[in-house]
This record gives structure tokens, C-alpha cells and sequence, in this order.
């Protein structure tokens, strides 16, 4: 369920080091490719250096075709770090530019968020936010939680 105190925030440069991929809305639910994402990102949570927090974000970068849930597009599950100094094999690095973001909130448990994003992208066109965005943020902060009826979990969008 989307919450209504919707907020614009200013937000530094972020640095991420996870896992990527590029598929599908289809394809991540038929092959839970970001849950599976997220399982190897937390695999390997002990030897990422500089860690800023104990949050994990789903990153989803978009082509600039028209999204559809067959339009393969980038997923990046990932933890935020304060520099790249140390790498883990096989992990990707990945910088969000400083910017402003609206923030909405997703409450409940994870799987219903699809009503989220479409209940989301009616506020922006209605409140004429309709520029197409190269990126959106998930931010993740109590795993354990994400099936709960009052878990949130937070969504950047950026202006």
C-alpha cells in the first residue's frame, strides 16, 4: 500500500557495491532474480569494506525505450559503501549522482509493492511529474520484516 507523505529530499552522491543483472519484471518474477540477488548480496555483507549503513537497495536502471513488464532493464541489489577502495570478486560498483528525489513508501509486505509502483506512477502524472526517469531506488531496512503488514520500504525517484 502506498502511504500519502510523499517528500522531496536532497540527497549527496552514493556510492553502491552489489550484484547486477538485466532482466524483466516477467523474468524477475518467474525466476526471483532479485530475491536471488539479494541472497547473494548478503552472502557477502562480511567483507564489504566501508559500509555506510545496514540498509540494502534495489536499484533499477531503465533503458530509454518504453517499459513494459517484458522490457528487459538493469537490476543492482546492493549496500551503500563510502568509497570503492576494496571491491569483493565479482561484484559491481555503481554511483548515484547527487541529486533531489521524491520519496514514497511502500507499506506491507513486499509482494503486494506492484500496486505500490502503479499507485505511485498515478500521483506523479497526476501531480505532472511525467518526464520519463532513468533510475529508481528501493531501500530495504529490515529484511527480517518484509512479509509484515506494517514493514515499509522506501522508494527514490529522481527529479
Amino acid at each position: 500500500m502506498l502511504l500519502i507523505d510523499v517528500e522531496k529530499v536532497h540527497k549527496q552522491k552514493m556510492n553502491f557495491i552489489g550484484f547486477s543483472t538485466k532482466a524483466s519484471l516477467n523474468e524477475d518474477i518467474h525466476f526471483n532474480i532479485v530475491k536471488n540477488l539479494r541472497e547473494q548480496v548478503l552472502i557477502q555483507i562480511p567483507y564489504i569494506k566501508n559500509r555506510i549503513e545496514d540498509s540494502i537497495f534495489l536499484i533499477q536502471v531503465y533503458d530509454e525505450e518504453e517499459w513494459t513488464p517484458d522490457t528487459p532493464y538493469t537490476h543492482i541489489v546492493a549496500v551503500g559503501v563510502s568509497d570503492f577502495s576494496f571491491v569483493p570478486n565479482d561484484m559491481i560498483t555503481h554511483t548515484i549522482p547527487t541529486g533531489e528525489f521524491l520519496v514514497f513508501k511502500h507499506q506491507g509486505p513486499e509482494e503486494g509493492i506492484d500496486s505500490t509502483y502503479m499507485a505511485m506512477n498515478e500521483w506523479l502524472e497526476d501531480n505532472n511529474y511525467v518526464t520519463p526517469r532513468p533510475f529508481d531506488i528501493e531501500q530495504w531496512d529490515d529484511l527480517a520484516a518484509m512479509n509484515n503488514h506494517d514493514h515499509i520500504i522506501k522508494l527514490y525517484i529522481p527529479l
